[in-house]
């Protein structure tokens, strides 16, 4: 391999425009080498914004044509089984953005295809790569055993999800499940979720609990009929609690982090507020910058595949851990209540 990684890119939608194309052009060492999309404007109109030289409207042209070290999936996920296999079939690596599939049998699938094709296969869980996640989630361990992880993703608008070919849970709200499973740190083996639906054609509302097998507890709400987009997280433990924003309307990115320092008590109206240290964390500061691809983790899991793909090495978020996500979300439906 040259010195620079030589990418493909199929499917040129928001999620290539708003976060993938910035980061990858912003890497010195990547080369964006063809963009394919099924609409030729909507791929030549970045190409030219980019430098980008090859634009195609079928991958599988873009596959045999161009020499690729890799290529990113970028395309709905209703769409990504067959396009990701194809790709690994060509020999190149890919990252995938999220979910790895519509089910987790399509999951467990691309990992078998992956490890066949001996090929790195990355999915696009961006909240393990936020840095202010990282870093409250690094302090978090050093402080605290964690013993109760939460997240939770609300939104207004269908649960319906690409024009209906799945739902939003599977879809979406896996963001949630995953970096609750990942902070937790162990295996669920216990489950139960309540459902509901709201002013919509399909279920729209659940809430979690799992217990892993570690006794972490994890909870995961999720309402796609609210005021507006929420997004946060808790991480607590014996010494130490911990409180995500990624979103309250706008978008945030930042955490507190509370650390026991007094005697135990059990009303503030009888003994008044304990002492506590609160650390507070910016995310915009510790990414170094204001760019939204940059502190809300796209740039970092871009640049992370990259790095896998050089040095041979396995991501954070490899399909293995997206297969075991979704095992995870079909858990959670299948112990509906």
């Amino acid at each position: 391999m040259s010195d620079q990684v030589r990418i493909g890119v199929i499917g040129v939608g928001g999620m290539a425009r708003s976060v993938h194309l910035p980061s990858l052009a912003a890497m010195k060492d990547v080369q964006i080498v063809a963009l394919c999309d099924i609409i030729e404007q909507r791929a030549a109109q970045q190409a030219e914004k980019y430098g980008v030289g090859k634009v195609y409207t079928l991958y599988k042209q873009m596959l045999e044509k161009e020499r690729l070290d890799a290529v990113f999936c970028l395309v709905q996920p209703d769409q990504h089984f067959r396009i990701v296999d194809d790709c690994l079939s060509a020999g190149v690596d890919v990252f995938m953005e999220k979910p790895p599939g519509i089910t987790a049998f399509q999951a467990e699938s691309l990992q078998r295809a992956a490890q066949k094709a001996n090929k790195i296969l990355q999915v696009g869980f961006n909240r393990r790569y936020i840095p202010v996640v990282q870093k409250t989630v690094e302090m978090m361990r050093e402080l605290t055993p964690i013993t109760q992880v939460e997240g939770a993703f609300l939104k207004h608008g269908t649960a319906a999800f690409c024009q209906g070919a799945l739902s939003a849970f599977p879809s979406d709200t896996v963001h949630a499940i995953d970096l609750v499973r990942w902070i937790a740190g162990g295996k669920p083996v216990q489950a139960a979720t309540l459902r509901n639906q709201v002013n919509d054609v399909v279920p729209n509302v659940w809430n979690s609990l799992v217990r892993f097998d570690n006794d972490c507890i994890g909870i995961i709400k999720a309402n796609y009929m609210t005021g507006g987009r929420v997004h946060t997280f808790e991480i607590h433990g014996p010494n130490a609690s911990a409180f995500i924003s990624l979103g309250f309307g706008a978008i945030t990115c930042k955490a507190e982090i509370m650390i026991h320092g007094g005697k135990t008590s059990y009303s503030i109206a009888s003994t008044g507020p304990q002492s506590q240290q609160v650390i507070q964390l910016d995310g915009m500061e510790l990414a170094g910058s204001d760019e939204f691809y940059k502190f809300y983790g796209f740039y970092q899991e871009d640049a992370a595949f990259i790095e896998c793909v050089k040095e041979r090495k396995q991501p954070l978020a490899d399909i293995s851990e997206g297969a075991e996500t979704m095992r995870m979300v079909e858990m959670l439906l299948g112990s509906t209540i």
